[in-house]
């Protein structure tokens, strides 16, 4: 069924009738609540805490209040706002809020946008939109020491991809470029000794310690992809059954990254070269080296991500691995089985 606006049981006759919307959501996917008319004295944040609250019970108690006699999707609707608004109060993301269209603050007071409609009742529209700063959260975390030693290592690591992969041949730079996202990334590279200009070609090459440099992160990417792939289809039951490859599990990857002390900003990326995600910018890639949020979108699921509670993590991290295993056994015996039947379809019959 096609989502719908949601409705909260009117609770008084004077109140405050407030729409809330989401970005990505489909216009017409939004929250109308009627609430208590004191509700207007409270901060957006404060409002945002009372609709959206952080407990199981509480969470229940709003949605039990939803007319879904006048929509049946209306705790779908609510249900789309819980993990935006977990995931900013574990860090991950930044909420814009919009006010009746004007940028609004969460300190600000609710009375201070809403408009009166009739006698007691005022009228609110609140839009939600996360900002998600990969960058900003690794620093912040004490994954990097500034966002600019980290872009250092994101751009060395993008020139080198698209030279190897792409055999991008790319000229001596004139005095022009060396200042520029790209000349600072060869420069570094150089000086680690993993470029050189050729002067047969005049084009750089990726050194051989160069060559062994890209070999040991692809073996590490590899190790990551052996030891968290597993995670990226994982559903949980809170009676502590876990379940992978269910086609409707969460991908627990970055958070488990974080559990078993990686560096999510590192692992993500590798986990992005490796997979061929940059691949879509061949053809203007050395121009994006400029642009930070390029970045920032690439390292979004370090931040866009789903949580399973931290007590599970132990639990789903040990039938994680007991599965993988499983499944590891199982193949060396299908592998088996096959070896077998060749072997015993090349026995020549008897005669």
């Amino acid at each position: 069924a096609a989502l719908g606006m949601a409705w909260l049981k009117p609770v008084a006759a004077e109140a405050l009738d407030l729409s809330v919307s989401l970005a990505g959501l489909p216009a017409d996917a939004g929250l109308q609540l009627t609430l208590p008319a004191d509700y207007a004295w409270l901060a957006i944040g404060q409002l945002l805490d009372t609709i959206f609250p952080t407990d199981e019970l509480s969470r229940a108690a709003v949605a039990d209040g939803l007319d879904t006699a006048a929509n049946p999707d209306l705790p779908d609707i609510y249900d789309c706002f819980l993990p935006v608004l977990d995931q900013y109060r574990a860090g991950l993301c930044q909420l814009r809020v919009r006010v009746g269209g004007l940028a609004a603050e969460l300190s600000d007071p609710v009375s201070r946008y809403g408009q009166a409609v009739a006698a007691g009742t005022t009228e609110l529209e609140l839009s939600i939109t996360p900002e998600y700063r990969a960058l900003d959260y690794a620093v912040a975390e004490g994954y990097a020491a500034s966002q600019e030693e980290l872009l250092t290592w994101l751009r060395e690591c993008t020139l080198l991809y698209f030279l190897d992969k792409h055999e991008y041949r790319l000229p001596a730079f004139g005095d022009g470029d060396a200042a520029t996202a790209l000349g600072t990334a060869v420069e570094s590279l150089c000086g680690q000794g993993l470029l050189n200009l050729s002067d047969e070609t005049g084009f750089y090459e990726i050194s051989p310690k160069g060559r062994r440099f890209i070999g040991r992160l692809l073996m590490e990417t590899e190790g990551y992809i052996d030891r968290f792939d597993v995670f990226k289809d994982t559903l949980w039951e809170e009676d502590g059954g876990v379940e992978f490859d269910s086609g409707h599990g969460e991908d627990l990857r970055a958070q488990l990254f974080i559990a078993e002390g990686l560096d999510p900003a590192r692992t993500v990326f590798l986990l992005r070269l490796y997979d061929g995600t940059l691949d879509e910018f061949a053809a203007n890639w050395a121009e994006l080296m400029e642009d930070a949020d390029l970045f920032q979108r690439l390292l979004e699921p370090v931040v866009n991500r789903e949580q399973a509670p931290e007590e599970w993590l132990p639990a789903i991290l040990e039938a994680g691995y007991a599965y993988a295993e499983a499944q590891e056994a199982a193949e060396r015996e299908r592998r088996a089985q096959e070896r077998t039947a060749r072997q015993v379809r090349a026995i020549p019959e008897e005669s």
